[in-house]
């Protein structure tokens, strides 16, 4: 318990909700999008297409996923639907979803751990995620970072099909 509760505290301390520095921003020229990485996480690859890169956290127990992908049929809606039955054929339970014809969020858990995943719809046939991975004792530090890389995932500039009216990340 000692622990879990140090864990906590140190993970606070790392992911304050109002801090503007120490996070740093990831673009990828191949799809068109900008994603913001929070303190504390590192590159570990670039994928080898150019599609995005995976971090992880310090500690080693959270992983961040920032792709592209092209769209099949320009259908965005049925792109995030064939993810959440891949992430549930994984073993995720997938507790809250909410998909519209600009962004997608939706997340679950897995034994001790949570699952959220956003998808923003780009330009030119195509849509760009994070996918994020933490412990679920970690929850509640992990609000804030989720909801500023929420608003954080965007399409670069010049593309008009920027997401609009996307609920707080928090209250998901």
């Amino acid at each position: 318990m000692r622990r879990m509760l140090l864990l906590m505290v140190g993970l606070c301390s790392a992911f304050p909700a109002s801090a503007a520095d120490g996070w740093s921003s990831y673009s990828n020229p191949r799809f068109g999008y900008s994603a913001e990485v929070p303190p504390g996480f590192t590159l570990e690859r670039e994928s080898d297409n150019g599609d995005g890169a995976s971090f992880r956290s310090e500690d080693g127990r959270s992983r961040l996923l920032l792709f592209g992908a092209t769209v099949e049929d320009d259908d965005f809606a049925s792109e995030v639907h064939r993810r959440i039955g891949w992430d549930r054929d994984k073993g995720w339970e997938i507790t809250y979803d909410k998909v519209t014809p600009g962004w997608a969020s939706y997340s679950g858990s897995r034994s001790a751990d949570i699952l959220y995943v956003r998808g923003v719809a780009l330009c030119d046939g195509s849509a760009a995620y994070f996918h994020i991975e933490y412990p679920h004792a970690v929850l509640k530090a992990f609000n804030s970072v989720v909801s500023r890389m929420v608003d954080g995932l965007r399409p670069a500039a010049g593309c008009n099909r920027a997401p609009q009216g996307a609920p707080d990340a928090a209250q998901q």
